[in-house]
């Protein structure tokens, strides 16, 4: 039987090692640490059969995420697949943002509306961390897939109190004065599809043949996800309470962003945040 050791060698000029670790420690349901501590450590004929075939998964460009069903987020676990985006650590900032302005909020009832929830990652950190009794938790998404998902990490992370809605961005919720009315004040986040058709052609095999398509890409330069939104948005300024929208973007859309919100949303004041990267990412809009 192999160790550990000679799997370490056999495959570490094929796939990157902190990979390949990973893949090891899953394989076996160890940590990694464990993995580097005890490479006399050896695999069962089935353990080494169904490793070699995730090693050769990813080193045709499998993500690691999809391989091994998961991935963290704000130093939670999240379930991932084939139907939601794998969750980037950029987005991070936004959870950030909003758990910085919520307690600057003067709010009786808030309601906290994730929009393209996928896998939930962004509703369920923020649920997470405000725990928060006064304030409801919704997500949307489109995709019935994406959210089995995302109501499957939410239980795993006893936050059933988030309702998950099937709708086209805000387009189901907006009549019902359950999620939209002038008595409880809104949030909304939103991490949409934002690549443009140029950035999309740009991107690794491992996006483009394993992550949805749809929720990467948007025409109009990648901004007809949010452009919709605003229109959604727009209609709803004097019927409810709208505080204030998150949105991550793209670096290179900020300016043709900020004449999307100044045409659409005239009354906005706009500010934009850089993420550690030093790129612009966040755009937050406040609109009382």
């Amino acid at each position: 039987m192999d160790t550990i050791q000679t799997i370490l060698v056999k495959h570490r000029k094929k796939i990157a090692s902190l990979d390949l670790e990973l893949l090891i420690a899953h394989e076996i349901k160890k940590t990694r640490e464990f993995i580097l501590a005890h490479p006399e450590f050896k695999l069962s004929k089935i353990q080494l059969a169904q490793l070699e075939s995730k090693i050769s998964r990813r080193i045709n460009t499998e993500p690691l995420a999809h391989i091994v069903g998961h991935k963290e987020f704000y130093g939670l676990d999240f379930k991932i697949n084939q139907h939601t985006l794998i969750p980037r650590p950029e987005t991070e900032l936004l959870i950030e943002e909003v758990l910085k302005t919520i307690p600057k909020i003067n709010f009786a009832k808030l309601n906290l509306i994730d929009i393209g929830t996928g896998s939930g990652n962004i509703i369920i950190s923020l649920a997470k961390n405000l725990n928060d009794a006064k304030i409801n938790y919704f997500g949307t998404d489109i995709s019935d897939d994406a959210l089995k998902i995302a109501k499957y990490n939410a239980k795993k992370h006893e936050q059933e109190k988030i309702k998950f809605i099937k709708s086209d961005l805000l387009k189901s919720i907006l009549k019902n004065k359950k999620y939209f009315s002038v008595e409880n004040k809104i949030i909304l986040v939103a991490n949409l599809p934002y690549l443009s058709k140029k950035i999309y052609s740009t991107t690794t095999s491992n996006v483009k043949n394993f992550e949805p398509k749809s929720a990467l890409y948007s025409s109009e330069l990648g901004l007809n996800h949010y452009r919709k939104l605003f229109e959604q948005i727009k209609k709803q300024a004097n019927k409810s309470n709208i505080h204030s929208v998150f949105l991550e973007f793209s670096p290179e859309q900020k300016k043709t962003l900020n004449i999307l919100v100044k045409k659409m949303l005239p009354l906005a004041k706009i500010r934009f945040q850089k993420d550690l990267a030093e790129k612009w990412r966040l755009c937050v809009l406040n609109l009382i």
